[in-house]
């Protein structure tokens, strides 16, 4: 078996960046990026929404109305008329996946003032960026879909010492939450497959090395695995992490793992 221990915030860090590869170009994410030239064509459909990349749109959207003091300016006159609380739009960091979550979220409650910015004459230049009702509907699927392991990652975060026989529960029903969203948004499932198949990249790793059977056995009986770990290699559990415990531990060892 492979003998190394998986980080789990990186294994959902790689999941998250799978999805959003799938659902945007993140080339116009780095920081040297040239700004995104939208697609003139009104999307009506999911596809052409997808191929119009939104998240892309609101990335550059944002980037040009900070990069002038008038236009912030009057980005805030008109959010505050709007009485959406002086929220600003965010600007994502290719670097750390829930930034694009936040820009999102940021950008979907500030529709109303982005649309009125965007229908304003004093900027005609930026009316290409304007999006459709099609396109704000996509951006709150992507904002389902990333939720996900962002609350995943606030229980991780909220821990003063991160436990694994939390984590992977956790973990567990973080896949089951994606999977659940897949029945649900048939739309989508391709995008959250992106995900999933990575996290069973690692999750198949991890269930061959025993650090984690071990540390679940030393807070659960043995009898709750297949509860904590559904997919996880019972008699290898067993045979070698309990096992072994006894073998280390001694007589010191007085849990009860069956």
């Amino acid at each position: 078996y492979d003998d190394s221990y998986r980080c789990f915030a990186h294994i959902i860090n790689l999941a998250c960046k799978a999805v959003l590869s799938a659902i945007t170009d993140l080339e116009f994410a780095a920081l040297d990026a040239v700004d995104f030239e939208p697609t003139l064509e009104e999307a009506n459909t999911f596809g052409a929404a997808l191929q119009r990349d939104p998240i892309a749109l609101v990335r550059t959207l944002v980037q040009v109305i900070c990069a002038s003091s008038l236009r912030r300016q009057f980005f805030s006159e008109v959010a505050a008329a709007l009485k959406l609380n002086n929220l600003q739009l965010l600007h994502d960091v290719i670097t750390h996946w829930p930034s694009t979550l936040l820009m999102i979220d940021h950008a979907l409650y500030l529709r109303l003032a982005v649309d009125k910015f965007l229908s304003a004459r004093e900027f005609p230049e930026l009316q290409k960026y304007k999006l459709g009702d099609t396109e704000w509907n996509v951006l709150a699927d992507f904002k389902e879909i990333l939720s996900v392991p962002h609350s995943f990652q606030q229980l991780l975060s909220t821990e003063k010492t991160p436990c694994i026989c939390n984590t992977i529960p956790a973990f567990e029903a973080m896949k089951t939450m994606w999977e659940n969203k897949q029945l649900n948004f048939p739309h989508l499932a391709d995008i959250i497959t992106a995900g999933l198949d990575k996290l069973d990249d690692y999750h198949e790793q991890a269930d061959d090395v025993p650090v984690y059977f071990f540390a679940i056995c030393k807070c659960h009986s043995l009898k709750n695995i297949s509860i904590l770990m559904p997919n996880s290699n019972q008699s290898y559990a067993q045979t070698h992490v309990v096992s072994s415990a006894y073998t280390r531990e001694g007589s010191r060892y007085t849990g009860d793992v069956y």
